[in-house]
């Protein structure tokens, strides 16, 4: 799985080193990293918003296909299959938006997972043959019993363990002062690592993490539950979208127990971000705007048609 994902490791890992390299705080650079893929999926989230948009015009029309067949022993197939006529006819989707987003950000979330577990890699850049020297004093000294993935942050665990053992290897000094400088003031978590898992098993600062994950999801999802009530009251009291409210703040509180902290801040701050972005979007890309500027291009474009229509015909006569 990890030679698949290793593209991405890259990838995510550069991006992270380059924010770390100019602001040298990794918590900072894991904002700023959330930041920068919030802007690069905003377009996203603006088309989401004018799909809404499109739901909330549609539904005197899908009330009338409702209306049309009442009564009907097949009026459920016959609503469906117009109400699928007129989708397409509109270029839209029941569904649009739906879980895009949330399937946008899983390859984020594992490229990011590859970073957090190679810090020495990604984020302090240390020359691969000090980090090969590094790995296998650990192993040799038997410092972890199953390394794996992990095996850069045990490095980081116990610099001054091996510390005397990579000198007399060939290591700068200097590159195992900036490790272990790394590991008490910017991979530190309260006293935890930030490669750590939080867990409801075991109780200490690092379950912070998930239940604030947990109530800024809720906090983005009820602003949107809010505007969706407001601007489409069917689609609001759909169970799908009452689903996506109330379960996405509970995923997340799961999710951020099953990868390290660092992950779960992550998490958090793009939740921050993301309702921030709720409110502008809602603001400068609302319903209401974005109907009304429909309505007067269709407008435009109708009376265009027909001015056209009556040229031709003026035309025709004049023949």
């Amino acid at each position: 799985m990890d030679a698949i994902m290793e593209p991405l490791y890259d990838v995510f890992g550069y991006i992270l080193g380059l924010f770390y390299g100019l602001v040298n705080n990794y918590f900072i650079a894991i904002a700023l990293f959330a930041l920068l893929f919030k802007i690069v999926l905003l377009p996203s989230s603006i088309s989401q918003q004018k799909s809404t948009a499109k739901q909330a015009r549609l539904q005197p029309k899908l009330r009338r296909i409702q209306e049309r067949y009442k009564g009907d022993k097949n009026a459920q197939q016959k609503i469906q299959e117009e109400q699928q006529a007129l989708y397409q006819r509109e270029g839209t989707s029941p569904m649009a938006g739906g879980c895009l987003p949330l399937a946008i950000q899983m390859p984020i979330i594992f490229g990011l997972y590859g970073a957090v577990y190679n810090p020495l890699t990604y984020a302090l850049r240390i020359p691969q043959e000090f980090l090969e020297i590094l790995k296998n004093i650990v192993t040799e000294q038997k410092l972890a019993s199953n390394a794996g993935r992990t095996i850069e942050i045990i490095v980081i665990d116990n610099i001054e363990k091996i510390w005397n053992a990579a000198l007399e290897a060939g290591v700068d000094a200097s590159v195992l002062e900036r490790i272990k400088v790394f590991g008490s003031e910017q991979f530190d978590f309260f006293g935890y690592s930030l490669s750590t898992n939080p867990s409801f098993k075991v109780f200490n600062i690092l379950l912070i993490i998930p239940i604030l994950s947990c109530l800024t999801s809720l906090a983005t999802s009820l602003i949107g539950h809010i505007r969706s009530k407001r601007n489409n009251p069917a689609m609001a009291s759909n169970p799908t979208m009452g689903c996506m409210t109330f379960g996405m703040p509970l995923f997340s509180l799961y999710f951020t127990t099953m990868f390290p902290a660092a992950i779960g801040i992550y998490w958090i701050i793009n939740n921050i971000y993301s309702f921030v972005q709720t409110l502008l979007v809602g603001h400068f890309y609302s319903p209401e705007k974005i109907i009304a500027k429909q309505m007067v291009e269709e407008t435009i474009y109708r009376r265009s048609k027909e001015a056209n229509i009556k040229l031709i015909a003026a035309k025709k006569n004049e023949e």
